[in-house]
């Protein structure tokens, strides 16, 4: 009769148990798929960065590099030319130039300091300027950048968020749609 009891009370507790488990397994996985769903949208908007910071020093680098040919003459020296645009480059409109252009804000900009260390490194002839990296069948290198950054990164984030909010088209979750105004060109 005790064996009776004791097993009427234990299977219910072993259903309820078994009930109890289900409901935080469920709970984990639904935990897991939300971490690995932050992992992702984290990783793409970290690439998205890279690429933002990667276009503005490809965008300075060419600024650099065509105002040093543009200073160049005949009878000059080149490292004492290149000396003069990387100690003061506010003097010939390096950073200003930039700003001037769509999407760079002036918090997105590096050091200048650092390009002075850049070039003491890599010498300024060692770069071709971006229009001379374009070509014919493959296109240009900042567009393809610049195509990534508007484009496909924000469509990739709008294709993870599509399955919590289908409602949501990409460029409304990222913002790629708008035109900033520049406010360094005259109108």
């Amino acid at each position: 009769m005790k064996v009776l009891v004791s097993l009427c009370v234990f299977v219910p507790l072993l259903a309820l148990a078994t009930a109890e488990e289900e409901a935080v397994l469920e709970s984990i996985l639904r935990d897991r798929s939300h971490i690995e769903e932050t992992l992702r949208l984290n990783k793409i908007a970290f690439i998205r960065q890279h690429g933002i910071r990667v276009r503005i020093h490809a965008l300075l680098v060419d600024r650099y590099v065509q105002t040093f040919k543009e200073k160049m003459s005949f009878f000059s020296d080149p490292e004492l030319v290149f000396k003069e645009i990387v100690d003061d480059p506010d003097k010939f409109y390096i950073f200003k130039s930039i700003l001037a252009k769509t999407n760079v804000s002036k918090f997105d900009l590096p050091n200048r300091d650092a390009y002075r260390d850049f070039f003491g490194i890599n010498p300024v002839s060692s770069f071709k300027q971006l229009s001379a990296q374009c070509s014919y069948t493959g296109g240009c290198l900042l567009e393809k950048i610049e195509r990534a950054i508007t484009h496909e990164l924000p469509s990739l984030l709008g294709s993870i968020n599509s399955s919590k909010n289908p409602t949501l088209s990409s460029c409304e979750a990222t913002g790629c749609g708008e035109k900033p105004k520049n406010r360094y060109r005259r109108n």
